[in-house]
């Protein structure tokens, strides 16, 4: 699902109230009209509308899906049409929320663990922007005639400040563009790729990175095969949906797949499984749970990988802290050491 159409339609949301009324007792077609009636948003209300004319006209709810893949993604699509099958619309619908629930939750804990030090990072710049672009100018005037006595740091940061003084908008524009640069190169897909491939190789953030992959791809394998999906087709579903650099590792796994190997053994040779997973997903190979399996894994991981971030944000927090401090410090230690110098040789 695209970002565009994902702000354009709240598919979580969406599933979640069509389960309510099908757990209720409606059918799928009142159910969906009930909720494009109560819709007031013209946008969603729109998409409802749409799917309300496609399944009066007869087509099945996964062909209905099947006309706006720019909403529905082909996960979805896959078990509602494997669950359309046996009846259970209702059990896919369920299992998809459970999935998309998790998913978010997981992404949201992990974007919330960045808040704190990227609000740290923000007042730090501030506070530094703000003695460089206004108390050091101020001090730069009293001491431009011992520009030459000053030690070289001291120095530095007093011209600094002077060139900031007479042109300040020369600094503004530079400042802004720098910003701006580092803003578009970010929102450059090659660039964000650089950046994803250059922490896939540092220690510490490649695994967790590597865990947060397995846990989403669990998650989604283990929903197909509770579907009823065969374990080729939802393999290469997952292929579709996983990263670049996952994709022909997936391939491969699909060939072996194919041939007869086993699962377990395909995702293990392919580096897919950890030390935990190898184990429950060989369990879930002789017992015939395989799906059930891999949601044992994912929440095992997804437990890890939680404890994993907490412990690495209550590091974090304090270091970003001090080195902040000492920046701010420096900067104020730097701008007071021309007049201790100046005190001494009064004195």
């Amino acid at each position: 699902m695209t970002p565009a159409a994902s702000a354009r339609f709240a598919l979580l949301v969406f599933c979640q109230q069509l389960l309510s009324l099908l757990e209720a007792g409606l059918q799928l077609v009142e159910a969906v009209d009930t909720l494009t009636e109560k819709e007031q948003d013209s946008r969603q209300h729109n998409i409802l509308q749409q799917l309300q004319a496609n399944l009066q006209s007869g087509l099945s709810f996964s062909q209905t899906l099947a006309q706006r893949p720019d909403i529905f993604p082909p996960l979805f699509q896959a078990a509602i049409e494997a669950s359309e099958q046996t009846g259970g619309v209702a059990v896919a619908l369920k299992r998809f929320v459970a999935y998309e629930t998790q998913f978010q939750t997981l992404r949201n804990r992990l974007v919330g663990a960045l808040i704190y030090p990227a609000l740290l990072l923000s007042l730090g710049g501030l506070v530094i922007a703000f003695l460089l672009g206004y108390v050091v100018p101020r001090f730069s005037v009293v001491f431009i005639d011992r520009l030459e006595t000053m030690p070289y740091l001291s120095g530095l940061v007093i011209r600094l400040g002077l060139t900031i003084s007479e042109n300040p908008l020369t600094a503004l524009l530079a400042t802004g563009g720098t910003l701006g640069g580092l803003i578009f190169l970010l929102a450059h897909p090659a660039t964000r790729a650089w950046l994803t491939g250059v922490a896939w190789q540092l220690p510490w953030l490649g695994e967790r990175m590597h865990q947060f992959e397995l846990v989403r791809l669990y998650r989604a394998l283990g929903m197909l095969l509770r579907g009823g999906i065969s374990a080729v087709r939802s393999l290469q579903m997952i292929a579709a949906m996983a990263p670049l650099r996952s994709r022909q590792s997936i391939a491969r796994a699909i060939d072996a797949v194919s041939e007869g190997q086993p699962i377990s053994v395909a995702l293990q040779r392919e580096g897919f499984t950890t030390v935990v997973s190898d184990r429950l997903l060989a369990v879930g190979e002789r017992s015939g749970q395989m799906g059930d399996m891999l949601e044992r894994a994912a929440d095992f991981m997804d437990a890890e990988l939680e404890r994993a971030v907490d412990r690495a944000t209550r590091l974090m927090e304090p270091l970003m802290m001090v080195v902040i401090g000492v920046l701010i410090g420096g900067i104020v230690m730097l701008m007071y050491l021309p007049i201790f110098e100046l005190a001494d040789s009064v004195g």
